[in-house]
């Protein structure tokens, strides 16, 4: 350890801490997905002179958002979303799959509602079983700031750990310290409106004397499933599959372990590149990193199967574990509620409120509509 940190550390535990300055804003975004860029880039366009800052766990760049919402399986499957979604994004392209969903089964494929029957589905699969459209990320954003998002991005965001967050009363009226946050450096920043842009469950998690919130935040917070999964991408040197559609390949055939959801894009020609994107949801509570290695070596010697010396024409592999990859279960009707008792307060995200038309919407959908 260096000898100025561990300087900081002891002027901190001797209760030293003027060196550390707190920051006030107007906005203050908590995030690293879709809807947090999203949103700071509305604050931007609508509010230019007030403070914005966007508050991330990981790095975030217009690379890491391509990676995360192009390379997996489509996880935007209404019709009545994408409808309502161009309302929203007038030049969003989005382009549905050609063919329904399959499954595996006895040496080939078989449709779903057919006299076959898939093995079990397990929780959060039957989702993927309608047909996905795929969103061109670029086409969300403005030439501009598609352009210029990783510019954006280094200006208004910084990577903080959260140690806690807490409701304030403000005491001035030209700051308004609504939220206070605090993180694990011991650096605190204040705001007026806090969006938040991560599970409502974790952001329970972080918050300061829980026993001052109201019933309906707490149910909001507590009702929302999150489920994770690990996502792969593989870039092949070889066409595999021709088929724009949605293929399940059982896990096991003799054990319910559910599903391997795979969707292979078309041939790039140009490249002789095709991408392979397999999903596999986690339901153990707290999954073993060892046991998650297994798993994605089971799913390519499943995937072998299928598709005899895919593993041989790899390239390259991407894969990304999320322990919030998919927010489910929220209570549109307590977050009314929610716009009265703190309203300084947006859940952004998949976490996003929708109106009552949309309520069965989840995952991109809520993202984009909100």
């Amino acid at each position: 350890m260096s000898f100025g940190l561990l300087k900081h550390f002891k002027d901190t535990k001797g209760g030293n801490t003027q060196s550390i300055p707190s920051k006030h804003y107007r906005h203050m975004i908590v995030g690293q997905d879709l809807g947090a860029v999203l949103k700071l880039l509305d604050l931007r366009k609508n509010a230019p002179e007030e403070p914005v800052r966007l508050i991330t766990s990981r790095p975030l760049n217009r690379q890491m958002l391509e990676e995360n919402y192009n390379f997996g399986v489509l996880t935007l499957r209404s019709a009545l979303a994408v409808e309502n979604i161009y309302k929203k994004f007038h030049n969003a392209k989005i382009l549905p799959q050609l063919k329904e969903a399959t499954f595996y089964k006895d040496g080939k494929f078989h449709d779903f509602g057919g006299r076959a029957k898939s093995m079990e589905l397990r929780s959060g699969e039957e989702f993927f079983t309608k047909k996905g459209y795929k969103v061109e990320l670029s086409s969300l954003f403005s030439e501009e700031d598609w352009n210029n998002l990783d510019a954006i991005l280094k200006d208004h965001s910084e990577i903080r750990l959260f140690e806690s967050i807490e409701k304030t009363t403000p005491d001035d009226l030209v700051e308004k310290k609504e939220w206070t946050l605090t993180f694990k450096d011991f650096a605190t920043l204040t705001c007026e409106n806090l969006y938040v842009s991560m599970s409502p469950k974790k952001f329970l998690n972080f918050i300061h004397e829980k026993d001052k919130l109201t019933p309906e935040l707490i149910d909001v917070c507590t009702a929302v499933n999150v489920q994770s999964a690990i996502s792969v991408t593989w870039v092949l040197d070889k066409e595999m599959y021709s088929e724009e559609r949605t293929l399940f390949i059982p896990q096991s055939m003799t054990h319910e372990w559910g599903h391997f959801v795979v969707e292979f894009e078309t041939f790039q020609h140009q490249k002789k590149e095709q991408l392979c994107h397999a999903l596999f949801l986690i339901h153990d509570e707290e999954p073993q990193s060892e046991d998650l290695a297994q798993k994605i070596k089971l799913m390519k010697r499943v995937i072998d199967r299928v598709f005899p010396n895919i593993e041989n024409h790899i390239k390259k592999e991407y894969i990304r574990f999320d322990e919030e990859m998919f927010i489910s279960d929220v209570k549109d009707s307590s977050m009314e509620q929610l716009s009265f008792d703190y309203p300084t307060l947006k859940f952004l995200g998949q976490a996003s409120p929708v109106t009552l038309e949309l309520s069965q919407e989840k995952f991109l959908a809520r993202v984009l509509l909100n």
